[in-house]
């Protein structure tokens, strides 16, 4: 019986961080190839985590379609929708990312990418 609950206590606390990862971080599809700063993300699921806020100021990672890693810094707001989405926008031809949105936070992008692995 205590090795039962031995386990179930070390499950419990192995999996404490998983949880509070994933409020973190969320999958995104990118309808179009979007730009940031100067680099081309691919059209396609991205996945998007978030750092803990410092003041308004966070860190956004990005994996993309094609495995690569990008970082960009944005700022946090509060937000009251009740979806999860990308903000873009268009001009002459080009898309631009603006802003990834769950239903508590708005990040916008600030400043440009750096690339990863």
């Amino acid at each position: 019986m205590k090795r039962v609950l031995g386990l179930v206590i070390l499950l419990a606390l192995v999996s404490l961080p998983l949880l509070a990862a994933s409020k973190n971080s969320h999958s995104y599809m990118l309808t179009s190839n979007v730009k940031v700063g100067d680099l081309q993300l691919p059209q396609g699921k991205c996945d998007v985590s978030w750092s803990e806020a410092k003041g308004s100021d966070v860190q956004l990672t990005i994996k993309t379609a094609d495995k690569k890693t990008v970082t960009i810094p944005a700022r946090v707001v509060k937000n009251n929708e009740n979806n999860y989405g990308v903000e873009t926008s268009v001009s002459n031809g080009v898309t631009t990312l603006k802003e990834f949105y769950t239903p508590t936070a708005r990040f916008v992008v600030e400043g440009t990418a750096n690339v990863g692995k």
